[in-house]
């Protein structure tokens, strides 16, 4: 066992590293030029990270793998601390792959900044949204939350070419993208009526 050079063994260590980093980003990155404070605090409320595929050669029960590859996904609000925990976590690859005895590569195959929706927009979402609800109980909303959207949506995709907000219905549990994602008949209809609310302010 002291001799092996497991490739899947560095994995395991380098992905339950990312979740620590991701978790708690001030415990890995240092405040200098390329991070600031700001920066931080920012990451440690919308970072979030993820390993969704894990592929080995030659994949054989009672084998060693020759090589282990996997992705990583890395999203936050804030470009600059995203940097920042990309280089952090590239650096920690080599450190851990070195000591290892096992070679490693970093491949980028996509970039995507932040895009951060319309002040004025949401603003006006939140206002249509508080006057749905209220129109729907006839009573006053006690809160209605803005949130940070991990996915890009078609709102990335547009936001070159003009100004953007979002509007969110609630899954239950919190899942969504999934067979398993339920969202309340009373939410949809509170969405849609927000959405009317939303034009008549904007019109």
């Amino acid at each position: 066992m002291n001799m092996r050079q497991d490739p899947m063994a560095a994995t395991a260590e380098l992905i339950v590293l990312l979740e620590s980093l991701c978790k708690q980003p001030e415990e890995f990155l240092s405040y200098d030029g390329q991070c600031r404070d700001s920066s931080v605090q920012s990451l440690s409320r919308s970072l979030v990270c993820t390993v969704g595929e894990i592929s080995t050669w030659p994949s054989a029960s009672n084998v060693i793998p020759g090589q282990v590859t996997f992705t990583i996904d890395i999203r936050a609000m804030d470009d600059m601390g995203r940097e920042a925990v990309i280089y952090e976590f590239s650096s920690l690859v080599y450190k851990i792959c070195d000591r290892r005895s096992v070679l490693c590569n970093i491949e980028r195959k996509h970039d995507a900044k932040a895009v951060h929706c319309d002040d004025g927009l949401s603003s006006l979402l939140k206002s249509a949204a508080y006057t749905a609800l209220k129109r729907m109980t006839g009573e006053d909303p006690e809160n209605v939350p803005v949130l940070m959207s991990g996915a890009g949506h078609d709102a990335m995709a547009m936001s070159h070419l003009t100004e953007v907000a979002m509007l969110f219905v609630r899954c239950r549990g919190g899942i969504s993208h999934s067979p398993a994602e339920h969202v309340l008949d009373d939410d949809v209809w509170a969405a849609g009526m927000s959405v009317l609310a939303f034009l008549e302010k904007l019109l």
